[in-house]
């Protein structure tokens, strides 16, 4: 055994990494059992491998540094949509991480930014999920051939900080985090204790070196990303990739930005030539909506410094049973309960004796409280048997009095809506219709829900 003057001796859990003065059967943190082992860890720095260079602590004055030296870490990419969701460009020195499900696009992502970052200078790839030849093939359906990447499939950690270090290149993509193991660290890799130490070293190796760090990293079924919670306090961005409509479409949001705004997102169409901007997300969950049936209705949904349109569909049927459903797909099941008990006090419309059944069109997800307005217009569109006519939008919240309050950014959802065809909508009451554009949409206001029905279905 080394001497103690560089190791340490201590017990720590491989599941959740909590360390113990001594060997016990389970560990307290996580009640697992027979997980705690031996852990040797070296008290000298990890750095001895990257050189003296690495080693070094700085102290500077902040005046010392100009403008145009900042600028020079910057590395401008022409990609709009990713643009948006990074809130900006990229940084040297930064980490960022992409998280997503499998199959996502996440290693394809990677590949197509590597291709945009070899403008700048020399880009490593590190292949920990696949093997050089396999992310050759990739690299040749993308269409991407550049002499300034170079593709690396060691997952040693000590192995790749001596690479950097000579290598010194202005990027580095690692695919996955979740592969590359630190020999120092107990643990297989992918476990707990190794993405904490893994990750740590790695950070620390590209920020002391100046080296932009992309990292790919697995998802949980959850949609968490895998591995301890500080990993995302750790690095600098996190992005999450995502499928849109189950289909073609991805979206990139940004979870963490200590560069930028987190408010936006990234809207791709994915193919087999990659990942391609999406320009007119608006009229992207519209595209097959037909007005003509009973109980269904568009809600303009804000995402970001985006606006969606989603179709709203509602069936409601007469029950014999002693129980009646309230069924909600897409929306929350309590959010429904509120809205029907709303229609049976405030509207004295009651839907005791049906089942009620609410479906956002293609998969989605709605939380946002403006879609109130329409939910309840589907319902009652369905209860009634009388439709709308075609190109009608409902917006607003509603309130537990029946009250129906506007969004905050109700003139932009309307001009959206003029962009996209639509010639009626369903609002609140607005004190002051001069402050709102009306050109070539017809405004129907409504006070309180309790004057919908004797209104639309007399």
């Amino acid at each position: 055994m080394a001497s103690s003057k560089y190791h340490s001796l201590n017990f720590q859990c491989s599941d959740c990494g909590k360390q113990y003065p001594k060997w016990q059967g389970q560990c307290f943190a996580c009640n697992e059992w027979d997980t705690i082992v031996e852990n040797i860890s070296d008290n000298k720095t990890f750095l001895d491998i990257g050189g003296s260079e690495i080693n070094e602590s700085s102290l500077i004055d902040l005046s010392a540094v100009s403008s145009s030296e900042a600028d020079k870490d910057i590395y401008k990419i022409e990609w709009p949509e990713l643009n948006r969701a990074l809130g900006g460009d990229f940084i040297s020195g930064a980490v960022v991480l992409i998280a997503g499900m499998p199959g996502v696009g996440k290693s394809t992502l990677l590949m197509q930014l590597s291709s945009k970052l070899s403008m700048h200078g020399e880009v490593v790839y590190l292949c920990g999920e696949e093997s050089i030849k396999q992310v050759t093939k990739k690299f040749e359906r993308l269409c991407i051939s550049n002499t300034n990447i170079k593709l690396y499939d060691g997952m040693n950690l000590n192995e790749i900080a001596e690479l950097l270090s000579d290598l010194k290149p202005k990027s580095i993509l690692v695919d996955s985090i979740q592969s590359v193991y630190d020999p120092d660290t107990q643990g297989a890799p992918g476990s707990i204790n190794q993405i904490i130490n893994s990750t740590k070293k790695l950070i620390l190796l590209c920020k002391k070196l100046n080296i932009l760090c992309l990292m790919s990293g697995h998802v949980t079924k959850t949609g968490d990303v895998a591995g301890p919670r500080v990993l995302e306090h750790m690095v600098d961005v996190v992005l999450q990739l995502d499928y849109l409509n189950n289909r073609q479409e991805r979206i990139l949001t940004p979870i963490k930005n200590r560069f930028g705004p987190t408010f936006d997102i990234g809207l791709f169409s994915m193919n087999s030539n990659g990942f391609v901007d999406i320009t007119d997300p608006s009229s992207l969950m519209i595209d097959e909506y037909n007005p003509s049936g009973v109980g269904s209705i568009l809600v303009p949904i804000p995402n970001g410094q985006r606006l969606f349109f989603y179709e709203i569909q509602s069936l409601v049927a007469k029950t014999y049973s002693n129980y009646p459903k309230k069924i909600a797909e897409g929306i929350d099941n309590n959010r429904l309960l509120i809205l029907t008990s709303v229609l049976n006090k405030i509207a004295k419309i009651s839907v005791e004796n049906h089942d009620v059944i609410v479906n956002v069109m293609k998969g989605q997800s709605i939380k946002n409280v403006t879609s109130d307005f329409g939910i309840c217009l589907s319902i009652l569109s369905s209860l009634y048997n009388s439709g709308f006519e075609k190109n009608t939008m409902a917006v607003g919240e509603i309130a537990l009095t029946g009250e129906i309050r506007n969004p905050p950014n109700l003139e932009r959802i309307l001009k959206e809506g003029v962009r996209l065809g639509i010639k009626k909508a369903f609002i609140g009451r607005v004190n002051d219709t001069s402050t709102i554009s009306t050109n070539n949409i017809e405004l129907v206001t409504f006070n309180n829900i309790n004057s919908v029905s004797a209104t639309l279905f007399k």
